[in-house]
């Protein structure tokens, strides 16, 4: 089976492409939209098509394109499937095997060549991490009141995060801050945000419904930075996410970080972020990075669901020293877990 990735502007126009440059025997093997601005804002609203074509003895033979531009057989092949075990779609598989092959070729001049292991993973490195988009941390400036909401799925450390968060600005950038909770579903949550903020000697609110909202807000005092913790939600019960929707309304919050687990697998953080996106996050926040052996599958499906950009990445239950800010570098580094791939031969 010989894949390519094609963009378009409609899916007429990318099967036209796949047509021309692959033949009518093609198959599509999987379609999205994509966009072409920066960090996906901004930019055109275009079609991504993933094609196979199946050939005598699996060598592909396109109109067009001379046999060197082909994929090394003992490189990609085995990249890919590495790829695929680690829980990364086909598709996006495809996509860094390919993208992995043409870095490395570009670097030796353009020549088919078999890659060593050890190159291929780095040049595989350089490409996911061009495909993962890191935003800039939280600020909070003396005077200037900042509301900031954590959301996201049960049992992925979101109260924690908000502890590290809190303790970070409060004892280490000597910010005011204080915390409002709207987790009333789990009264251990409450006290356990209740006990951060005595320790910290911070002034703490928990709010029920969105017509209190304002009136909790306003009793924290004159603060630098308010964090609102949220309680877990099912990115597949719609009327909780609508009731997270309400309050966070009425909180109007200037940031809205969406708080996954570097444990999870690919489908299951690709249904978080298809379930929170109506909540409209503005970041992500990676947790439990020193429990997840690898983060391949996590990572395929930040790109394929247009993640927002990583705000942060915690490695620990330490508070508040297990958070450092989002890092490309440090989260490839896990792409494969800490098992060597096994020897790509020449």
């Amino acid at each position: 089976m010989y894949i390519r990735t094609f963009q378009a502007a409609n899916l007429q126009a990318a099967l036209a492409e796949i047509r021309e440059q692959m033949g009518t025997d093609a198959t599509v093997l999987h379609t999205r939209q994509v966009k072409d601005g920066w960090m996906g804002w901004l930019g055109r609203t275009q079609v991504e098509v993933t094609a196979g074509l199946r050939t005598e003895n699996n060598q592909p033979s396109l109109a067009g394109q001379a046999p060197s531009e082909s994929l090394p057989r003992p490189e990609a092949e085995q990249l890919r499937e590495l790829l695929i075990r680690e829980g990364v779609s086909d598709a996006v598989a495809e996509r860094w095997t390919r993208r992995s092959i043409e870095t490395l070729r570009v670097e030796h001049g353009g020549q088919a060549m078999a890659f060593s292991s050890m190159a291929l993973q780095n040049a595989l490195q350089r490409v996911v991490a061009a495909d993962i988009e890191c935003g800039a941390p939280i600020r909070a400036l003396p005077n200037e009141r900042r509301v900031i909401a954590l959301v996201g799925p049960t049992g992925v450390g979101k109260t924690t995060t908000v502890a590290k968060l809190a303790a970070g600005f409060r004892i280490q950038q000597k910010r005011r801050v204080g915390l409002l909770t709207i987790d009333t579903y789990r009264i251990a949550a409450v006290h356990q945000l209740q006990a951060y903020a005595d320790i910290m000697d911070l002034p703490m609110q928990v709010v029920e419904r969105p017509d209190q909202m304002q009136a909790g807000l306003k009793a924290l005092g004159d603060v630098d930075l308010v964090l609102i913790d949220t309680a877990g939600r099912n990115p597949h019960f719609t009327a909780r996410i609508e009731q997270l929707r309400a309050l966070l309304a009425a909180a109007a919050p200037d940031e809205t970080h969406l708080v996954l687990s570097a444990t999870s697998s690919a489908s299951t953080t690709a249904g978080v972020l298809k379930g929170f996106a109506s909540v409209k996050p503005t970041a992500a926040i990676l947790t439990k990075m020193d429990e997840s052996e690898q983060t391949a599958g996590v990572l395929s499906a930040f790109y394929e669901q247009n993640a927002p950009p990583l705000s942060y990445l915690t490695t620990g239950q330490q508070v508040p020293d297990d958070i450092e800010v989002g890092n490309r570098d440090r989260i490839v580094k896990a792409l494969l877990g800490r098992p060597q791939a096994p020897a790509i031969a020449a």
